[in-house]
C-alpha cells in the first residue's frame, strides 16, 4: 500500500511540476494555450489513472476485509470445536478422578473412625 501512495505522490508531484514549468516558461500566448491544453489532457489521463487505482485499492481493501472476517469466523469455529472435543476426551478422566477422590474421602473417614475407636480404647484402659 505504501508503494501506491508513493506512486500517487510521484504522479501528483510530476503534474504540479509540469504545470509550474509551463506557467513560468517564457512563451507566446498561443504556445502557452497549446501547452496548457496538452497538460490538461495529461491531467485528465492522470486523474483517470488515479480513479482506476483508487477503485482497485478500494476493492482490494474490501476483499482483504472480507477474507479476514471469514478467517476469524473459521478460527473461532475451529477453537470451539477443539474445546468441545477436549471436554469430551477429558470427561472419562474427570469422572475417574471424582471416583478416586470419593474413595480417598471414604478411606480417610474410615481411618478417622478407627483412630477415634483406638483413642477411646486407650483412654479407657
Amino acid at each position: 500500500m505504501n508503494k501506491k501512495i508513493f506512486s500517487y505522490g510521484l504522479l501528483f508531484g510530476t503534474a504540479i511540476g509540469a504545470v509550474s514549468a509551463l506557467l513560468s516558461a517564457p512563451s507566446s500566448g498561443k504556445e502557452l494555450r497549446t501547452q496548457l491544453q496538452e497538460s490538461g489532457d495529461e491531467w485528465l489521463n492522470t486523474l483517470k489513472e488515479i480513479k482506476v487505482n483508487v477503485q482497485g485499492l478500494k476493492d482490494s481493501v474490501a476483499k482483504v476485509s472480507k477474507e479476514g472476517k471469514d478467517t476469524i469466523l473459521q478460527l473461532t469455529s475451529d477453537i470451539k470445536e477443539i474445546v468441545q472435543q477436549w471436554q469430551l476426551d477429558s470427561k472419562p478422566n474427570k469422572d475417574q478422578l471424582k471416583l478416586e477422590i470419593a474413595e480417598i474421602q471414604q478411606t480417610i473417614a474410615e481411618l478417622e473412625s478407627e483412630i477415634h475407636k483406638s483413642d477411646k480404647t486407650t483412654v479407657s484402659s
